[in-house]
Parts: structure tokens; sequence; C-alpha cells
């Protein structure tokens, strides 16, 4: 859903960055793809110990993290991407199966679909709060192939991080990778990219999953890291 159905990283960037500098700290672009698809409880612990951030509570962190975010929504927006609802209905239009499959909480992702008007759009929605393992782990993939009831090699992931890609690598599907967003996500494992649901078509899907290779696309060790 972040940073593939809303472009709502690039407002997370801003929000995180303005607390960091609250604080005297610096947030990065490359902080934010480190732990994009990260579950938000698992993040705030681990970057603070990467800038050196001590004295500070992480849940209180979080939570005014969220305050600024939806100060920026109130005053810019929901920031979907332009095409995304047309694009999704013609997929459904073709007989395609999809689900959403998030790092956010479920009741949040069903907000955000409401607001989108996009409920209709989803066969399944799957948040990595019912798996045991968040991204880079498949669990949210796995279990949302089973939801729809297809081979997870029979699916292609739609991902705008990393750790989504090698999730969906881990979990034996496909995936191409979405660079929308006003602050550029990490492309570096995507075998194909788009930037532009309006230009996207099933066939362009179809073409790129039947001629997908996989390559070894990060630097030797680094996947373990992840």
């Amino acid at each position: 859903m972040d940073g593939v159905l809303l472009d709502s990283e690039s407002l997370h960037y801003q929000a995180i960055n303005e607390l960091m500098e609250s604080r005297g700290y610096r947030y990065s672009v490359e902080l934010l793809h480190k732990y994009c698809g990260v579950p938000e409880k698992e993040i705030w612990p681990l970057l603070m110990k990467d800038v050196g951030m001590t004295g500070e509570d992480p849940e209180q962190m979080m939570q005014e993290h969220w305050i600024r975010y939806r100060r920026l929504l109130d005053e810019n927006g929901l920031p979907e991407f332009p095409g995304t609802k047309e694009f999704l209905m013609m997929l459904r239009e073709q007989g395609y199966r999809t689900a959403v499959a998030s790092a956010s909480l479920e009741h949040v992702i069903r907000d955000y679909l409401k607001e989108l008007d996009l409920p209709e759009c989803f066969d399944a929605v799957t948040s990595a709060q019912e798996c045991r393992h968040g991204k880079p782990e498949p669990d949210v993939f796995l279990l949302a192939a089973r939801k729809l009831d297809v081979r997870p090699e029979e699916c292609m992931v739609i991902e705008d991080s990393v750790k989504g890609m090698i999730a969906a690598r881990r979990a034996g599907m496909k995936w191409i990778g979405f660079d929308g967003a006003r602050v550029k996500p990490d492309m570096s494992y995507a075998v194909y990219t788009f930037s532009d649901y309006r230009t996207m078509t099933a066939e362009q899907l179809e073409k790129w999953y039947c001629s997908f290779s996989e390559k070894e696309l990060l630097p030797e060790g680094l996947e373990d890291e992840l």
C-alpha cells in the first residue's frame, strides 16, 4: 500500500525528517530506504540506534511522527497516484485476482482503501500484523496468495522497497518495482520498473511475467544482512 497505492512514504519522510530535526538529528533518504516496508513498531528503536539518539522513548517518537504525518495529510490531502483505480479495474475486468499485502495495520489499510474508493478493486487484504514475520520475510505475501487461492509462482508483486522485493523472491513470486513516489525509492533490486499507472497495461505485465529472469542484483552478503 504505502509507496504503491499511496505516495505516503514521501509524507512519512517529511514528517520523520521534521521530527528528527526538532531533536537535533538528521534523517536521510538512505534511512528511509533502509526501513521502507518494515512494520513501524520495529522501526523506531532501530532508527534511534542508527542516528545515536538517546533519552527518547521510541513509542513517544512514533506517536509524534503520526501527529506530524496526519497534519501533512490534512494540509495536502491523500497522496494518491494518478490512474491507480483505472489500472486496478482494468486488471479485474481482465480476470486477474488482486490483493493488498502491507506492513500497515489492517484497519489502516481498509480505511485508506475506502478513502481512495478502492475496496472493490481487491479480492483480499493482508496485513503483516497477521503474520509472525514482516518483510523481508515472505509471510505477508504467502498469506495473500492463500487468501487469493493461487500458487505463489503465479503471483507478481508490485513493490517500492528492497525488503519487499526480497520478500517476494523468498515467497517464490516475481516482482516489479514502482518508482512513482516524489521521494524516489530504492529500485536497485527491481528487474523491471515503471512510474505511472496511466501508462501500464495488462499486456506489459504479462510480458514481464513471462520474461522475468531472477538476477542477483544485490551486492554479495547484503540480502543476508536484511
